[in-house]
């Protein structure tokens, strides 16, 4: 998995509450909350960003070794497309 991570869904808005980020979808009415580690990937969701350069961008951050949190972050964003929250987009 190393095509982009997408945008947020157009119907999405996202407020912080502390270290969360709160999404809600109008269109579905569901509501996720997001750690602060979803949150760091959900602000990388910018189209452009691949999954293996949110990989390396998260690890820096969080300073441990790409290979430990891949399958979290294709996880990660497996689920957020599911769920409706980021939408594709071509790069």
């Amino acid at each position: 998995m190393d095509d982009a991570l997408g945008t947020p869904a157009p119907t999405v808005s996202t407020v912080e509450i502390g270290d969360e980020l709160t999404a809600f979808d109008s269109a579905t009415g569901t509501a996720l909350t997001l750690n602060r580690t979803a949150s760091d990937l959900f602000a990388l969701a910018d189209g452009q960003t691949t999954v293996s350069e949110a990989v390396a961008v998260l690890a820096r951050a969080y300073e441990v070794a790409p290979a430990a949190i891949t399958e979290d972050v294709a996880a990660a964003v497996r689920e957020l497309r599911t769920a409706g929250f980021l939408v594709a987009s071509d790069i």
